[in-house]
């Protein structure tokens, strides 16, 4: 049987003909249906038909390109200017677009399926959280072609975010807003079969990881990380580094076993932001999966926090995440369990970096350099504290 990894080929040829039909032959996104190829191609028309379909006597009288920027998608932000109706209807005058418009940017976001899953949690899931987190105006995506677009707010306009990143000091009232925004998460659909029967395309975080480890040979990639990087990292985690793997397998077993609730899976400190009213917030959703909270609470803390702080505020931390989550769900929880599972899911915080550092020369850099060394150096240097390789192996 062909394996995942073969059929990478394969799918970016498929999709470079479809890229470069689009630019050859332009076709303007007019009607809701449409998916555009890129911004390039939206007409008011589309805007109008995305956001005023229940306003019919509003009227779009202007849109402009505020800025844009490009990575693992294009990203722009667009002012709207609407008519009297349109904005006593409240329609959005700021949102933001994360499109696919080139091979590598739908060999990741599309392919990998992620844009289609961001866009459906910010339509189907995220009204029914309690969060600080965008919301969601509009979600398309072509199978055949891997083109789509996600219109979400602008919070740099709205909210005054401000986003984080590796250089940013949390401190331990932001730290303790991040928790208490994971406890309000995970504990939404805490234990809620009815997540999964509702949500289909909403994967398992285990069957995620492994079928996102298949096709970008992460096993072999977080090895040749680990070398790269080996004078950095804990001597402990670099002499043992045949063992995580093997342990990174084992940590999964939570996520099928454990109460599964809703997780973000990818709360890197760069996925944060502080609102001009320093509230915390969570963004980027494109890795939204069910499993075990641990997951999300292990990643945030040891990406977050610098090392010496993680180690002085984590286990406070992790009990009052303990203490949320049972106060939001009414579930009894374990401080020691999660505790243990914490110590356990730093594995899946490592990967998650290892393949950003080193990966296939098909795809790009996904993040900065500096914060992706910075990253793996910190979750590697937690796992050495916690002894997470013992924890998962033992």
């Amino acid at each position: 049987m062909t394996g995942l990894t073969d059929t990478v080929p394969w799918v970016a040829a498929h999709t470079a003909l479809r890229v470069a039909r689009e630019r050859l032959w332009r076709r303007p996104a007019v009607t809701r249906e449409d998916v555009p190829g890129s911004v390039d191609d939206i007409t008011p028309a589309w805007w109008q038909a995305v956001l005023a379909a229940d306003v019919p006597d509003a009227v779009l009288k202007s849109v402009r390109c505020v800025s844009g920027s490009n990575g693992t998608h294009f990203r722009h932000c667009f002012a709207l200017d609407w008519n009297d109706a349109g904005r006593d209807a409240g329609l959005p005058a700021n949102v933001f677009t994360k499109s696919l418009p080139t091979v590598v940017t739908r060999m990741i976001g599309g392919y990998n399926g992620t844009a289609r899953a961001e866009g459906r949690f910010y339509l189907e899931l995220r009204p029914a959280l309690e969060i600080e987190s965008p919301i969601g105006y509009h979600s398309a995506f072509d199978r055949r072609s891997l083109a789509g677009i996600n219109v979400i707010e602008d919070i740099a306009t709205t909210r005054g975010a401000r986003f984080l990143d590796f250089r940013t000091h949390v401190t331990r009232e932001m730290a303790e807003g991040m928790v208490d925004l994971l406890a309000a998460l995970h504990g939404r659909w805490y234990a809620d079969p009815g997540l999964a029967a509702a949500h289909r395309w909403l994967a398992n975080f285990a069957d995620w990881y492994r079928i996102g480890a298949r096709k970008m040979k992460t096993e072999h990639y977080t090895g040749v990380a680990i070398r790269q990087l080996a004078d950095a990292l804990p001597p402990s985690v670099v002499r043992r580094a045949a063992e995580v793997w093997p342990a990174t397998e084992r940590a999964a077993a939570v996520h099928e076993q454990g109460a599964q609730g809703l997780l973000h899976s990818d709360v890197h400190i760069g996925n944060w932001y502080q609102t001009g009213a320093g509230q915390v917030g969570l963004c980027d959703w494109q890795c939204v999966a069910r499993g075990h909270g641990s997951r999300d609470l292990a990643y945030l803390l040891a990406t977050a926090l610098l090392s010496d702080e993680r180690r002085a505020w984590e286990r406070e931390l992790v009990q009052r995440y303990a203490a949320q989550l049972e106060a939001v769900t009414g579930v009894a929880q374990d401080a020691n369990r999660v505790w243990d599972e914490y110590r356990r899911q730093m594995l899946h915080a490592l990967w998650m970096w290892t393949i950003t550092l080193c990966h296939s020369p098909l795809l790009p850099a996904m993040q900065p350099v500096d914060q992706t060394r910075e990253l793996v150096i910190r979750v590697a240097t937690a796992m050495d504290d916690l002894d997470s390789l013992d924890a998962c192996l033992g």
